[in-house]
């Protein structure tokens, strides 16, 4: 039996990388095709903003992807980044921008922007860790301890260094966006001590850092991508969900969850990313206004998902959902160390230091 089970894993890899490898292709295609019957401008149509302007004719059309709907976080940064791009490059350059996974999912995106189909993302940076080990030292939980210790991390040296770690993959990280600490939501009971966790199936993003750490509270976790939580939710196949109070309702997440526990566990952050051949053939006053409008957009937009939380949580609380303070979380901070030793037994050590370095 463990046999038959072990092939079927196998096999079921194997169907899984087989797909992503179509969407891929299938995407080349699709790109191809329109520049072959547009004379250089691809028929797959970007979203549109309402204030949206129509690029000059002699621009260079970038095209970004995301997975996020219009409106959101994702799409307000790439909006924000696009203007940038647009005014400090004096019309040089535009970016289209697909969203709603137009493009692919998260994977997809980074393995197209690897190849070129795609020119710049944005992205979960906790997904980039998969290309860039050592970058997942930002996935540790309780490693932040407020926002001002995020801030003072975004403006480091460390936070430039740790960008540079994608380079060999591929993929050029311009920067972080700060999206907010993350918090459970539950239909089982407000969550206030790690007991209250015990045997309750929550979704976690795909990282071992995540799987473990609510391993670790008592849990039973498991993946699933974001776009399948919401029914997941709704028809009972998990208990919970663990996000930032944005997106928790952006993606109306509280119309199938009860209560909201904020339990301050990790912190999450989203990258803006790079073709490094497509930032290679510009010139360098044009690499410097996509860096500098990589640097501003992400900067504002951090400051807009700080300014925006607890009009989020008022929000979802007025819609009915129940809001509950944590009143000691060190009773979940103390059961972390094992995840702590097992990261600093296999990564540098360095960025980790550094960080808490940083702390206010």
């Amino acid at each position: 039996m463990r046999h038959i089970e072990a092939l079927l894993q196998v096999n079921s890899e194997r169907l899984r990388m087989f797909k992503k490898s179509l969407v891929g292709i299938a995407l080349a295609c699709m790109l191809l095709t329109g520049c072959l019957s547009s004379g250089g401008t691809a028929t797959t149509q970007p979203s549109s903003g309402e204030d949206e302007v129509a690029a000059p004719a002699d621009a260079t059309v970038l095209k970004l992807g995301h997975i996020a709907p219009q409106g959101t976080a994702y799409d307000n940064l790439a909006r924000a980044f696009k203007a940038l791009v647009e005014e400090k490059t004096e019309g040089r350059y535009t970016i289209d921008i697909y969203d709603s996974g137009n493009l692919g999912a998260d994977d997809e995106l980074m393995e197209n922007l690897q190849t070129g189909v795609v020119d710049l993302t944005v992205i979960t940076a906790s997904d980039i860790n998969q290309f860039a080990e050592e970058m997942s030292v930002q996935d540790l939980p309780y490693l932040f301890t407020s926002w001002e210790h995020v801030e003072k991390f975004l403006d480091s040296d460390t936070a430039t260094e740790l960008y540079t770690l994608t380079d060999s993959a591929g993929m050029k990280t311009l920067g972080f966006m700060a999206r907010g600490f993350r918090h459970v939501t539950t239909n089982t009971g407000p969550i206030t001590t790690p007991a209250d966790l015990k045997g309750v199936k929550i979704r976690v993003a795909e990282s071992k850092v995540y799987a473990d750490t609510f391993g670790a509270f008592g849990a039973n976790t498991t993946t699933m991508a974001w776009g399948e939580v919401y029914t997941a939710l709704q028809q009972g196949t998990i208990d919970a969900q663990e996000n930032t109070v944005i997106t928790t309702r952006d993606y109306k997440i509280n119309e199938v969850q009860k209560y909201l526990s904020l339990t301050s566990h990790f912190f999450a952050f989203a990258a803006i990313q790079m073709n490094p051949d497509t930032f290679a053939g510009m010139s360098a006053e044009d690499q410097a206004a996509i860096q500098a409008a990589a640097t501003e957009a992400t900067k504002s937009e951090s400051q807009t998902q700080k300014a925006n939380e607890q009009a989020a949580i008022d929000e979802m609380k007025a819609a009915g959902l129940e809001v509950n303070d944590v009143p000691d979380l060190t009773k979940f901070s103390s059961l972390v160390q094992p995840i702590y030793d097992d990261y600093l037994a296999n990564h540098d050590k360095k960025y980790f230091d550094a960080i808490k370095a940083l702390e206010p």
